[in-house]
């Protein structure tokens, strides 16, 4: 009888753990786009991407880093820039291939972020001030978000200069 009762319990335990197991695997960390599209913050980061014709890249491909900009980085920018960027594929595809990288660069690691190439081969420029770090200008939030396919970074401005070459690609059409 006791051995019963231990072989039920044994039997028992086995199908939670097993159970446990299979819940933990339903949870999966989204991929890079299924995550920008839940936070709110970057939703105009999102029409960029799938402007640009990134969107299936950043579902698909990995590890990638994306240094995402935030809505206020749109909002600073004047209505007619911010409609010509979203309207040209090529110009938001030139803007936003500077904003990504191959490989999982994470927050703590500036070094290996100052020597990380974006998707069209131009080195990221840091900046490491008492205030905060910059990436391109742009101020660094403390967030990182990890995705299955990469990690996410969010940035509150535009890189000046390529803000100024994507809008001269936009507006020679």
């Amino acid at each position: 009888m006791k051995i019963l009762k231990l072989a039920t319990i044994f039997i028992t335990l086995a199908a939670l753990a097993t159970a446990q197991g299979r819940a933990r695997e339903a949870v999966a960390v989204p991929d890079l786009l299924t995550t920008l599209r839940s936070e709110r913050s970057l939703a105009m980061f999102v029409t960029a991407v799938q402007s640009s014709g990134m969107a299936k890249m950043l579902r698909e491909e990995g590890p990638l880093t994306v240094f995402a900009l935030s809505n206020r980085a749109f909002a600073n920018l004047s209505k007619e820039d911010r409609e010509a960027l979203l309207n040209d594929h090529g110009a938001m595809n030139f803007l936003l291939a500077r904003y990504i990288a191959r490989g999982t660069i994470p927050t703590d690691d500036l070094a290996t972020l100052q020597s990380a190439r974006t998707l069209v081969g131009v080195k990221f420029h840091v900046d490491i001030r008492g205030e905060g770090s910059y990436v391109n200008g742009a101020k660094l939030s403390a967030v990182e978000i990890r995705c299955s396919n990469g990690v996410i970074h969010v940035l509150d401005s535009f890189d000046p200069g390529l803000l100024h070459d994507a809008l001269a690609i936009s507006r020679k059409k």
